[in-house]
C-alpha cells in the first residue's frame, strides 16, 4: 500500500526529481557507470510506491524531461533512449506491488516488460541508424574473440605447440555464442527484473510499505521443471533449431533455478544464525565460481522435492 495521502514538502518533490534526473543521466553515460543502467527501475517502483501512482509519475515524468535536456545538450540522447527503457518494468513491479501480486507472476510480467522494451528500442535503433542492432552486437562479440585470440597467440610469452588448441577454443566459442546469444539476453532480464525487486523488497520494507515476501521464502512453480526436463531432452538433438533451444531454455531455467537455491540458502544460514559478514563471504566465494553458481542451481532444482525451506515456510502461513 503506498502513503499517497502523506504530505511531503516542496523541497521533497524538487530534490527527489533533481536527484532521480542526475541518476538517469549518470546511468546513461560511458564507462563506469553503465551497471547503472540495470537499477533504473528502482527510483519509478520507488516514488510510485511511496507517493501513490498520479505524483510519482510525475516525479518521474519531471526527472525524465530534465535528464533529456542535459543529455541533449551534451549530445548524447540516443545512450539516455537506452537507460530510460527499463522505466516501463519499473512502473509494472509497482503496479504488482499495489496489487499485491505474487512473486513469480511480479517477475513473469516484468520480464515480459523487458523483453518488448528491448525489442521495440532495438527495431527503433536499427532503423534509425540503418544496421541490425542484433546482428552488429553479434559482431561485435565476435570480433573481440578473433581479437583476443590475436593478442594470446602472438604473445612472446605463449607457446607455440598451443597455438592449434587455443584456435580451436577460440573457434568454437565463435560458433556457440551466437546460438546461446538468445539465453543470454534473457537471463540479463531476469538478472535486473530479481535485482530490482529484491532491492526495492528491502527499501519499501524500511519505510513500512508491503511489497513480497523475503527473498528467503521466494520459490518457482513446481511444473517449470518441466520445461527444464524438455529443454534438455532436446539438447541432445544434434543441430538444428531444437537443439539450439534446448540449449537457450537449459541456461535460462538453470538461471532460474539458482536464484532459487540462493533462497534456501538465505533461507538456512537465518536458520543457522550465521553472522552477516560471513554470510557475504560465503555467497562471494560461492557466486564468481562456475561449480558454486552450478551447485545452487542444483539446489534450487533440489528444493522441489526435498522443500528446504518447509518448516519455515509452514509457520509464516
Amino acid at each position: 500500500m503506498s502513503q499517497g495521502s502523506k504530505s511531503f514538502s516542496g523541497l521533497f518533490y524538487l530534490l527527489s526529481i533533481i536527484g532521480t534526473a542526475l541518476f538517469f543521466v549518470i546511468s546513461a553515460l560511458p564507462g563506469g557507470f553503465g551497471w547503472l543502467y540495470f537499477l533504473t527501475p528502482l527510483p519509478v517502483i520507488y516514488f510510485i510506491s511511496l507517493l501513490g501512482v498520479n505524483r510519482g509519475l510525475k516525479i518521474i515524468l519531471y526527472a525524465v524531461s530534465l535528464a533529456g535536456i542535459i543529455t541533449l545538450a551534451a549530445g548524447g540522447i540516443q545512450s539516455l533512449l537506452y537507460a530510460l527503457s527499463l522505466i516501463p518494468t519499473g512502473v509494472v513491479l509497482a503496479g504488482s506491488i499495489n496489487r499485491r501480486e505474487q512473486v513469480f507472476r511480479s517477475g513473469l510480467i516484468s520480464f515480459i516488460t523487458i523483453g518488448l522494451s528491448w525489442l521495440i528500442l532495438g527495431l527503433f535503433f536499427s532503423t534509425f541508424n540503418h544496421v541490425n542492432i542484433y546482428q552488429g552486437v553479434l559482431q561485435n562479440i565476435d570480433t573481440g574473440l578473433t581479437n583476443a585470440f590475436d593478442t594470446y597467440s602472438k604473445s612472446p610469452d605463449f607457446p607455440a605447440d598451443s597455438k592449434a588448441e587455443l584456435q580451436a577454443v577460440f573457434t568454437k566459442m565463435r560458433q556457440i555464442v551466437p546460438q546461446i546469444f538468445p539465453g543470454t539476453l534473457m537471463i540479463s532480464a531476469i538478472f535486473t527484473v530479481w535485482l530490482n525487486m529484491l532491492l526495492i523488497n528491502g527499501i519499501l520494507k524500511k519505510n513500512q510499505i508491503p511489497a513480497w515476501e523475503d527473498f528467503q521464502f521466494w520459490h518457482l512453480p513446481e511444473s517449470l521443471i518441466w520445461f527444464l526436463i524438455v529443454g534438455i531432452l532436446l539438447s541432445f538433438i544434434p543441430g538444428g533449431f531444437l537443439h539450439i533451444l534446448g540449449i537457450n531454455t537449459v541456461l535460462v531455467l538453470s538461471a532460474l533455478y539458482f536464484f532459487q537455491g540462493l533462497a534456501v540458502v538465505t533461507n538456512l544460514f537465518g536458520k543457522w544464525s550465521i553472522p552477516r559478514p560471513i554470510k557475504f563471504l560465503i555467497f562471494f566465494v560461492i557466486t564468481i565460481q562456475a561449480y558454486g553458481i552450478i551447485l545452487l542451481a542444483l539446489l534450487g532444482v533440489a528444493d522441489i522435492w526435498v522443500n528446504f525451506r518447509k518448516p519455515k515456510l509452514e509457520s509464516t502461513k
